[in-house]
């Protein structure tokens, strides 16, 4: 798996986790002010995904659906 994660563009492949299932989502749109994006994953779209590096420490700080570094 080869992404270019300092470039969030339209089409960008991404791994997404949802409900802690990991899969490759499609960014549709990316604001660059809240660095939130939206995603397409498995036919539907997730909108405000945040990106990651490392998770949270406390589990309620963790959403459903995120990309992950």
């Amino acid at each position: 798996m080869i992404y270019h994660f300092n470039v969030m563009e339209i089409g960008t492949q991404v791994d997404f986790v949802l409900f802690n299932v990991r899969g490759k989502g499609v960014i549709l749109e990316y604001d660059k002010k809240t660095k939130m994006a939206m995603v397409e994953y498995n036919g539907s779209r997730y909108p405000n995904t945040q990106t990651f590096k490392t998770l949270p420490k406390k589990k309620k700080d963790i959403p459903f659906w995120y990309i992950k570094k």
